[in-house]
This record gives C-alpha cells, structure tokens and sequence, in this order.
C-alpha cells in the first residue's frame, strides 16, 4: 500500500515577491491618482467656461489613465529583464510619486490666463498619456523593465512619447500649484523622470538587439520637424 508522501513547499522566488509587491504599490498609487481625479471632476461644471472644460477634461484623463494602469499592471507579462541597483529603483519611484503628492496640494489662486494656461497642460498632456498607453499596453512598467519593444504608434515618432506627455502634464501641475513647493516638486520630477529615462534605455538596449537601429532613427523625446525642400 503506497504511502502519502508530503508535498514540498514552493516559496516564491524574491524576483517574485519584488514584482508582486511592485504591483500592489502602483495598483495603490493609480487607485489614489484615481479617487483624486474623480472626486475634482464631479465638482466641476464642464460647460461654465474653457477653463472649467479643460479642467474636467484633464480630470477625465487622469482617470482614464489610472484606470488603464491598474488593468495593465493585472494583465502585464513578467518582464525580461530589469534594472538593478537602487538608484534606477529610487529614480522610478519617486518621478511616479512625487507629482501624486503635489497635485494634493491647495490649487494657488491663479488669474484667468495662467489658470486656463495650467488646465490646458493638462488636458493635453493626461490624453496624451492615455493614447501612448494604449499603444505601450502590457509592455508599461514604473521601474525600468523590458517586456516588449514598442515601436508603433506614437513611438514612431519618438523613442518616450509617454515621458513627453507627462512631461506636459507635470507642467501644468506646476503652473496650477504655482509656489516655491511646486515648482521644486516640477523641477525633482522632471530630472527623476529623465535618469529613469537613460536607465530603461539602457535596459531596452541590453534586451533588444534591435533598439540601437530604432534609437538611431527615432529621437528620444521631441520629433523631428520635417524640412522643407
């Protein structure tokens, strides 16, 4: 009579834990981008005036935004490969959790211009987002990851349309916060984002034989204006 032999225990690898951890802190981040943008876009009257439009449409982004990352964040494929070390880890971390903190902070009491000037940034810059997400899909990540090289869409065009796009929104948080604060917060974020930036590169590089032809040809963050003949 054969005997039950005990099963062994399988303990998760720490690459494991680490991407599962990785997940559940920015499935908390876009869940708090989100209530933030839903609660800001239900107190709004869209048709008041362009500004109040532009406002409800940033809002309108944003929630899109984070509602796209928590999906993709459930569904996305354990990445190839990954930056190691702290810094690039650090870097990615607080480009993506500084301007949360900023954007929680009292809107300044800005004249007509300078107040249609900041919705209209982000307006722009969170459907911006939205779009390059849709064409990143499963290959988005916060910390430098390879998954899958992206080179359709707005990626032809240039090498990190989503960073571009954020890039404007962040802008547009600065001029809505304007105030020593803000624009330290701005300042932080956008120099995070770009060594975040040089990092992914380096580990897109490292997994893709391709990517050295595709950076060749494709600029890294602002289109190339065609000239005239």
């Amino acid at each position: 009579m054969a005997q039950n032999t005990p099963m062994a225990l399988v303990r998760p690898s720490p690459a494991i834990l680490a991407d599962l951890a990785g997940r559940c802190l920015l499935l908390v981040l876009m869940i708090c981008v989100g209530e933030g943008s839903w609660r800001r876009a239900s107190a709004l009257e869209p048709a008041a005036s362009f500004a109040d439009f532009f406002a409800f449409s940033a809002e309108v982004g944003s929630l899109l935004f984070a509602g796209l990352v928590c999906l993709l964040v459930v569904i996305r494929p354990p990445a190839q490969c990954r930056a190691s070390g702290w810094k690039a880890h650090a870097a990615a971390l607080g480009a993506a959790y500084i301007l949360t903190f900023a954007n929680r902070m009292p809107a300044a009491s800005l004249p007509v211009g300078p107040a249609a000037l900041a919705a209209c940034l982000l307006a722009l810059g969170n459907l911006a987002a939205v779009y390059c997400l849709a064409w990143l899909g499963t290959s988005f990540s916060v910390l430098p990851e390879a998954r899958r090289l992206v080179r359709e869409g707005p990626y032809r065009l240039v090498r990190h349309p989503l960073y571009l796009a954020e890039a404007v929104a962040t802008a547009g948080v600065v001029v809505l916060h304007w105030s020593a604060v803000a624009v330290a917060a701005g300042a932080a974020q956008f120099l995070l984002q770009y060594y975040r930036l040089l990092q992914e590169e380096k580990i897109l590089a490292a997994a893709f034989p391709d990517y050295a032809s595709y950076a060749a040809a494709t600029p890294r963050l602002l289109p190339r204006i065609p000239s005239r003949r």
